[in-house]
């Protein structure tokens, strides 16, 4: 069976990050960027403008002043939600194929934009945060599943029918039929696509209960929101709620009422956001 690194390479050979999407991404990572760089690399993409000039007028910013040029959106929508844009739009498509006999691309899009609100949310609410990285994390954590359903769908929904009635992590059911898991595969997508070094990393652990990460961190805050979105209906695979690790529990039950609140907001988070996660155009 294949590799994590011989099923990204043959992933990339089908399917590839648009420039536009790598060269914001670096544009963030990089000091020297200014304004007029972003708006130059975006006017290349006209469906990016019009996603763009969309969200920056959305309930989601809340600004009271239409806004119409590339220039100003940026200016507003800021340099990180910028590029939770732009990957959102990236990997948009790959979540619409596929989508029957035990494994849904749409219901891992559901899930993919729960866990990225969540996310933001505890970042925000829980922990004092800027949230913006930790949506990131939370919008692709699970791209290695998509990787695995193009190029190994029979034996990814063995796994998914194997983890529904089972009680196991779903990546010791990848690594028994697939010999790796999505969280490898994943953290090797998205470091080729010059993600932050702890975005990656989160992604690679995401399903790490072994070890105990620190709290806050992406790591951490990404465990959480999955749990919770797995709570609310939301997992990436119907029917199985994997327990959180004890270190994620203690600390959930000593802040249980801003979680209570935090989990009573989440519609209402989901709704305003619409216009970011939706695979609207």
């Amino acid at each position: 069976m294949p590799t994590a690194k011989s099923l990204v390479q043959k992933f990339n050979d089908l399917k590839t990050l648009p420039h536009v999407a790598i060269r914001v991404t670096q544009l963030v990572n990089s000091e020297a960027a200014n304004m007029k760089d972003f708006e130059d690399i975006i006017k290349l993409d006209p469906i990016l403008v019009v996603r763009l000039l969309k969200l920056v007028n959305s309930p989601y910013f809340g600004l009271v002043n239409k806004v119409e040029s590339i220039s100003k959106a940026v200016v507003y929508i800021g340099m990180k939600d910028l590029r939770n844009l732009v990957a959102i739009e990236a990997i948009r498509n790959l979540f619409k194929e596929s989508d029957d006999q035990g494994f849904s691309r749409q219901q891992l899009w559901k899930h993919s934009a729960t866990v990225a609100i969540l996310s933001k949310m505890i970042a925000e609410r829980i922990f004092g945060m800027g949230g913006e990285d930790e949506f990131l994390a939370g919008i692709i954590h699970d791209i290695g599943l998509i990787v695995e359903d193009q190029l190994t769908g029979k034996e990814l929904r063995e796994v998914a029918g194997l983890y529904r009635a089972g009680d196991k992590l779903i990546t010791r059911y990848e690594e028994e039929i697939i010999e790796t898991n999505h969280c490898r595969v994943g953290g090797l997508m998205v470091l080729e696509w010059h993600m932050p070094e702890d975005v990656v990393q989160a992604i690679k652990k995401h399903h790490d209960h072994d070890n105990a990460y620190p709290v806050p961190s992406i790591t951490s805050i990404l465990h959480i929101a999955e749990y919770i979105s797995c709570r609310l209906n939301y997992g990436a695979v119907l029917g199985r709620q994997d327990p959180l690790p004890s270190y994620l529990n203690s600390h959930m039950k000593s802040r249980m009422a801003d979680y209570k609140v935090l989990i009573k907001d989440f519609p209402a988070e989901m709704e305003k956001a619409e216009n970011l996660y939706s695979e609207e155009g």
